[in-house]
């Protein structure tokens, strides 16, 4: 199974979203097999979100075995090293993947 829009916990650090939180790989398969790093974008709570903007992604919950509501953050795009993985969730419905796709496209005005 490709590791691509898998979602997993991700340790963040300095001026990013703070704490251990949930994350979605957005970098392309090849990248994630072979370089020491993955482009992620993070999920924080729905209720931290007061309005979804063109680049969220809102995630319901229980898919992915989430808890609560999410939001997929794609402004925060960024790349972590894969020692600051964590244990893999669930799994993205596709529609959800094509959401975030559309939203990352959104964001890097691709």
């Amino acid at each position: 199974m490709s590791d691509r829009r898998r979602p997993l916990y991700a340790k963040i650090e300095g001026s990013e979203q703070a704490g251990t939180r949930p994350a979605v790989i957005v970098s392309r398969d090849a990248i994630s097999r072979y370089s020491p790093v993955v482009v992620i974008c993070p999920l924080t709570s729905a209720s931290n979100v007061p309005r979804l903007y063109p680049s969220d992604v809102l995630v319901r919950a229980p898919e992915d075995d989430l808890k609560n509501d999410s939001v997929v953050l794609t402004l925060q795009v960024r790349a972590v090293a894969k020692t600051r993985l964590g244990e893999w969730l669930g799994k993205l419905e596709p529609a959800t993947v094509q959401a975030v796709a559309q939203a990352m496209r959104i964001t890097l005005d691709i």
